[in-house]
């Protein structure tokens, strides 16, 4: 029979051998098993079976680049409503971020229709853009599915929101409601775009009637993404993605006081709102829709205006009202 102090011994010894097997055995898989402590929960909002969740270009990211959703694959998420780790080996770039996929199959998918696969608005919160005019970026873990698209957002608040009226958010991101930026630079004509010919630029999306307009884009996207907001045509556009102002200050003529004139009826002379910063709002349709404050603009009423901006230029902002009252 052994000493105690043998026994001893030898215990110690098959407790550091296990503990390093241990070690070994979790370093060496790629996915992870569910509850553990190294990766994070599994997002809510998808169905997840053991595999919990969070460039075109197929070339190599530089270390600087921004890896997206965490690394888990878009097309695993889109394909099988599965979050699965990807990995440095199978990456792509697009707009600006590296998406990683767990092989080569995911990876040429995604490289055949990116703009399929990457979340609404880059994996920024569509309801924080659209409430606060800001891009915040999206969590993995708060996350929504709807018409076949992926919506990312900061809390749980962001995401209830979206559910409880989804068509309100869905298309901020597309750019001119639709309409090809391209015809109407370069031909001055509103022409629908279709989603098969879609580009995502800055998070927003950008639809062609055809690969030659898209290919265009593609050629000069800022010459064209610049244009949407800042040409005259192209801003009287109603944009779904418009931002949504409200603001208090003081009536005045704006042709009179500011020397500007409304976009959609350039022959009057319109209603401006001044807010205390200095930023002076011109209230489209004005004369027909508030006859009675449009009137009385010259007397420096105290109004309320609530809309959606039409375009910006230095502290001139065009917009399309919701809502004008004397306060």
């Amino acid at each position: 029979m052994l000493p105690l102090r043998t026994i001893v011994r030898l215990a110690g010894c098959a407790a550091i051998l296990a503990s390093t097997f241990s070690v070994a055995r979790a370093q060496s898989g790629s996915r992870y098993q569910p509850g553990s402590r190294s990766q994070p929960r599994a997002p809510q909002g998808f169905n997840s079976r053991g595999t919990a969740p969070p460039m075109a270009s197929g070339s190599r990211h530089d270390s600087a680049d921004q890896v997206a959703m965490e690394g888990y694959c878009p097309v695993c998420v889109m394909e099988m409503k599965k979050w699965v780790r990807g990995s440095a080996q199978h990456a792509a770039r697009y707009d600006g971020k590296v998406y990683y996929f767990p092989g080569e199959r995911q990876k040429q998918m995604f490289l055949a229709n990116p703009a399929k696969y990457v979340p609404a608005l880059g994996g920024d919160c569509v309801v924080c853009a659209a409430k606060m005019s800001e891009r915040v970026a999206g969590n993995i873990r708060y996350a929504a599915f709807y018409r076949n698209r992926l919506y990312l957002f900061p809390s749980d608040k962001q995401r209830a929101m979206f559910r409880q009226n989804p068509s309100k958010f869905a298309d901020f991101d597309l750019a001119l409601g639709g309409n090809c930026v391209v015809c109407l630079v370069e031909m001055n004509q509103q022409v629908p775009g279709k989603p098969e010919f879609t580009v995502v630029y800055h998070g927003m999306r950008y639809q062609f009637p055809g690969a030659k307009q898209r290919d265009m884009f593609l050629a000069s996207p800022e010459k064209y993404a610049a244009a949407t907001a800042g040409n005259r045509q192209v801003s009287a556009i109603k944009q779904t993605s418009a931002r949504l102002v409200h603001v208090r200050g003081t009536s005045g003529c704006a042709a009179c006081d500011y020397g500007i004139h409304p976009i959609r009826d350039e022959d009057e002379l319109g209603l401006a709102v001044r807010a205390d910063d200095g930023t002076v709002y011109i209230v489209e349709g004005a004369h027909s829709r508030y006859p009675e404050l449009y009137e009385k603009r010259f007397g420096g009423l105290k109004l309320e205006l609530t809309g959606k901006v039409l375009k910006r230029d230095g502290n001139f902002v065009w917009v399309d009202p919701e809502d004008v009252k004397a306060i």
